[in-house]
């Protein structure tokens, strides 16, 4: 798990990022929460900027985690074209020098990862009547017709979008935590934009892993913790309630609130933290390690 790193392969980025993301998160509550608890330890400013700037980068990877699992939803199965095509677009804004919109690519996935190509002349050593076309197309962002068709109807897409809507609308309440203007604002403005958004965000956060453990089970009403990937929906399920009931205390200024407050923050992150690295395992299982017993 931790000497094998396929960066081509967004499965295993998203797991990734969200681990990294998880980390700052944890750092962030131990900020925060912390100071209530050994209330000596504290050093000045150490809320203001230590969770406020943290708050700001661990929002702001979730982000990023949020649109790779998105495009992990809209090209289920070809999750290992993801470095082809980053490579790709990159390449031709050098090239170029435009900047390159995300749009739905029509292209086959004919880059040289793809055991069933050649490397050097990127064409395929199969008959194109092999392979389904879906499974040679990498997209960054499905048609509008897709998304009435297929992707609305998909509970992985719609998880993956929840969780999206969730960080981006987070994002804002990252943003306010930055010293200079979460110290700047009054407490109207405190409760509209930096508690609120985290209120929203964090129910996105639960709708996302809600639906991710439905997504693995049988039966809607029937849980499969035998499947690793319950288990992932299921503490990033927690860590939604728990960056939920964060603001939910945070709107009562007395400090038996504000200490739940920063307590829920606290156990929501280790909550995604198990969670990410759930995932980051189950996104190496399709990489297994085989033993030559012959040498």
């Amino acid at each position: 798990m931790f000497t094998y790193f396929p960066i081509w392969d967004v499965s295993f980025d998203v797991a990734f990022v969200f681990t990294i993301g998880s980390v700052i998160w944890i750092f962030n509550a131990f900020f925060v929460y912390l100071p209530l608890v050994r209330p000596g330890s504290e050093f000045a400013n150490e809320e203001l900027y230590g969770g406020g700037i943290t708050a700001f980068v661990g929002v702001t990877v979730f982000e990023v985690g949020s649109f790779l699992l998105v495009a992990e939803a809209v090209n289920e199965g070809r999750s290992g074209c993801f470095g082809w095509a980053v490579e790709q677009v990159l390449s031709h804004e050098e090239e170029s020098g435009e900047r390159v919109a995300l749009r739905p690519s029509k292209s086959h996935c004919t880059h040289h990862h793809n055991k069933q190509m050649s490397v050097d002349t990127r064409q395929f050593t199969q008959s194109k009547s092999d392979l389904a076309p879906q499974e040679r197309l990498w997209i960054w962002w499905p048609s509008n017709e897709e998304l009435r068709t297929h992707y609305i109807h998909n509970l992985g897409f719609i998880a993956s979008f929840s969780q999206l809507l969730g960080a981006t609308i987070f994002w804002v309440a990252g943003l306010t935590a930055l010293p200079g203007i979460y110290n700047r604002m009054s407490q109207t403005l405190t409760i509209i934009f930096y508690w609120t958004p985290q209120v929203l965000g964090g129910l996105g956060f639960v709708i996302s892993g809600a639906l991710f453990m439905i997504e693995t089970q049988s039966k809607w009403w029937k849980p499969a913790p035998r499947t690793l990937g319950w288990w992932v929906g299921a503490w990033n399920l927690v860590g939604g309630v728990g960056f939920t009931l964060c603001p939910a205390f945070g709107y009562d200024s007395r400090s038996w609130a504000q200490y739940q407050a920063s307590l829920s923050t606290f156990w929501g992150s280790w909550a995604f933290m198990i969670g990410s690295t759930l995932q980051w395992y189950e996104s190496l299982e399709k990489y297994p390690v085989a033993v030559d017993s012959t040498t």
